[in-house]
């Protein structure tokens, strides 16, 4: 039988509920009110503990994370400026929030006070029957009570006769924490990195084009705040991304806007994303930092931990120098600037192809990019250049980019298909060049920066040496991956996904994907 998880908007009135149970049976209801807590309420900017329906409490040194479906409470003790789950020790808690997220901090969201009960359902013998869990919860002027009743095995009856009992009294099933926040007024507006953009396919094309281009400048600008307070190094990525969409967006599109604003757009957001690059560097080697002490033998440790304390003192750096753009005047002015250039398309005459209809521009757009992909990956063998595969990797991107932007004019099911098809390739692409990326980037430490580690620049060079040996390693194992992973994308399967999708009736190209 399944727990009773309930919500009622107050204090568990232990005698209302008692007078509702059936007197014939002689119940006697025992619970205490537990004790009262002053705290905060926690989660991450992304919402995640409140879309897996938990709560976060932070008391003091005592972290507490309720369970709404099962009614369980875990508890243990932690530093009152942690952030992350590696913040804390090994324990009940850490353990689980390490599997809600690793990467964002725990942030607050509202100042409560809290207090867990527990009650059991006895009968004439004094024997339990049913266990209760009861979490009473306040915020300002509001409260609200949730808890879960715990079934014991033989006793259906005393269970369905509690339940019954707590639903006269006002308890109604719950098990959606954003009930409880609505309860509480508690104001947290879910974030996504990835917003559904409705879209009209008889529209044209130039006003789908604008809607999305919104769509991310508004998820840009809503990471600004903790990429400036740096609460965590997701709110710079997604910065980063939803500006490159924009971008991706102004390059993809041809025809829609004109050439000379599209050109000068795309210097626009390059721009601002420039100021970026460096601190993103500099966050991929730090998160990484125990996968390459993985990587290389012990001796060479030494010189890495000198050389991450280096990455360290530049992200300060490169951090303070972001923020201060950020805040500043000039960057607020060219942000809002184009933000109002988009939202009322005055100033964005049209290009040739602006007044197309979505749908029709769609599909003619990704079964170009989709041939793309398959011609260039089909060329691919053990003699080709590393700047071939960088290239596919390149037009998988911008694939892949289309198809999340024009997923709402498709099917859902066939759509999100062929976009898990192409992400496992993508992966593997993105796993080479990043390995890629971060050789340049060691050897450019090598060449540049060796002379300022005060005598210790062979343990460095050293450390490396090592590193950029391993990384090359994991770069030629990606590149092996990559035929096999293009083999299940260029699959029959997908070639009858994207005919059906894009209303392709076939071709004579000899290297189109459908042949």
């Amino acid at each position: 039988m399944d727990p009773f998880t309930y919500l009622i908007p107050s204090l568990l009135n232990q005698e209302k509920v008692q007078k509702k149970l059936p007197a014939i049976r002689h119940y006697q209801l025992a619970l205490d009110s537990g004790e009262k807590q002053k705290g905060l309420l926690l989660d991450t900017f992304d919402a995640k503990l409140r879309q897996s329906n938990q709560l976060l409490f932070q008391a003091g040194t005592m972290l507490s994370l309720y369970e709404l479906k099962t009614g369980q409470m875990f508890e243990q003790t932690a530093s009152e400026d942690w952030a992350f789950p590696a913040d804390l020790e090994p324990g009940p808690v850490s353990s689980r929030l390490l599997q809600v997220s690793r990467l964002r901090a725990f942030l607050p969201v509202a100042g409560v006070t809290f207090s867990l009960g527990h009650g059991s359902l006895l009968d004439d013998e004094g024997k339990t029957r049913v266990r209760l869990v009861h979490l009473f919860i306040s915020c300002r002027q509001r409260s609200v009570g949730i808890g879960c009743t715990q079934y014991l095995r033989g006793y259906d009856q005393a269970h369905e006769d509690l339940r019954l009992a707590l639903e006269e009294t006002g308890a109604v099933f719950c098990r959606d924490v954003g009930v409880v926040f609505d309860v509480l007024g508690i104001k947290q507006e879910i974030y996504t990195a990835k917003p559904k953009v409705a879209l009209n396919p008889d529209a044209p094309v130039k006003q789908s084009a604008r809607k999305i281009i919104r769509s991310f400048l508004r998820i840009a600008r809503r990471n600004e705040k903790g990429l400036v307070a740096d609460y965590d190094t997701e709110f710079l990525h997604d910065y980063r991304v939803s500006l490159r969409k924009v971008r991706s967006v102004l390059s993809l599109f041809k025809g829609v806007f004109s050439p000379e604003q599209t050109d000068q757009l795309k210097k626009n957001f390059a721009s601002l994303m420039q100021k970026t690059n460096a601190l993103r560097d500099l966050d991929v080697y730090l998160l990484n930092r125990s996968q390459y002490f993985d990587l290389v033998p012990a001796d060479t440790h030494e010189g890495l931990e000198i050389l991450f304390r280096y990455f360290e003192g530049e992200r300060q750096k490169e951090q303070k120098q972001v923020s201060r753009v950020l805040k500043s005047k000039e960057y607020q002015n060219e942000i809002d600037r184009l933000k109002k250039m988009f939202a009322d398309g005055s100033s964005l005459p049209s290009g040739p192809r602006g007044e197309e209809k979505s749908f029709e521009f769609a599909c003619g757009l990704v079964k170009k990019r989709y041939d793309k992909v398959c011609k260039i990956a089909r060329a691919i063998d053990d003699q080709s250049e590393d700047s071939v595969v960088h290239r596919l990797r390149i037009q998988c991107k911008k694939l892949r980019y289309l198809l999340e932007f024009f997923a709402p004019l498709f099917p859902e099911d066939e759509s999100k298909s062929l976009i898990i098809a192409l992400k496992q390739l993508q992966d593997n692409l993105g796993n080479f060049n990043d390995y890629s990326v971060q050789q340049r980037f060691l050897r450019q430490v090598l060449n540049n920066t060796i002379p300022d580690f005060n005598g210790r620049e062979i343990k460095v060079a050293e450390s490396i040496g090592a590193l950029t040996t391993m990384l090359h390693r994991l770069q030629w194992k990606e590149r092996r991956q990559v035929m096999k992973n293009f083999a299940r994308f260029d699959s029959p399967e997908v070639h009858t996904i994207v005919t059906k999708l894009f209303n392709i009736e076939g071709s004579e190209n000899e290297n189109n994907c459908l042949l």
